[in-house]
């Protein structure tokens, strides 16, 4: 659909792990982080159980709330959720932390992926010291701040290999590495091969 203009100036949505790839291919678009988007005769969904949240949307617009219960109630769809709610875990729930600081770093890691911002500027976010953030990954994460950010950025490589087109330098640069040198070095380390096994396991 993005690829035939079909999105273009549209209100949709589509699985959070496919947006990267998504956005990068498509830098116009701009999916938004909802279960699923009825535009007109645009109709979009996260997948997983959203199709059943979205089926329940267009039999309540066409035959009203009481009958699209019992259809979802044949489904054993109990728990309907609205578009708007959330496709993922929020934040505290996906790294088992509720500090408020460290969830705002973290939060901000996801959104600078392509470039990555510094533990200074990181820990004025979150309204600590560059050393008090220190103690917040070692003490609440088992890890690192640097360890961490670029987990977050390897994570999202992975993905974009697996799902773009991208070259793998163009991936290198769109997560936030110098060279494809430093990212292919970087991704052997964390996955124990190198990015180019990772997108033939997915052509394979």
């Amino acid at each position: 659909m993005a690829a035939a203009g079909l999105l273009d100036d549209r209100d949709f949505t589509i699985h959070w792990q496919h947006a990267p790839a998504l956005m990068e291919a498509f830098p116009h678009l701009a999916p938004r982080q909802a279960r699923y988007v009825l535009d007109g005769n645009r109709i979009t969904c996260g997948g997983g159980v959203a199709p059943l949240d979205m089926m329940h949307a267009l039999i309540t617009e066409r035959m009203g709330s009481d009958f699209a219960r019992r259809v979802s109630d044949w489904y054993l769809h109990t728990h309907v959720e609205a578009s708007g709610a959330p496709q993922r875990g929020s934040l505290a729930e996906r790294y088992g932390v509720n500090h408020a600081g460290l969830l705002t770093v973290l939060e901000k890691m996801e959104a600078t992926i392509e470039a990555p911002l510094d533990r200074q500027a990181m820990a004025a976010l979150a309204g600590v010291s560059p050393r008090h953030l220190d103690r917040l990954f070692s003490g609440l994460m088992k890890s690192s701040f640097l360890l961490e950010y670029r987990k977050i950025r390897l994570d999202h490589a992975r993905r974009l290999l697996q799902q773009s087109p991208l070259s793998i330098s163009e991936i290198a640069f769109a997560t936030g590495f110098s060279s494809a040198g430093h990212f292919s070095r970087s991704y052997r380390s964390a996955f124990g091969e190198p990015p180019r096994s990772s997108r033939q396991a997915r052509t394979g």
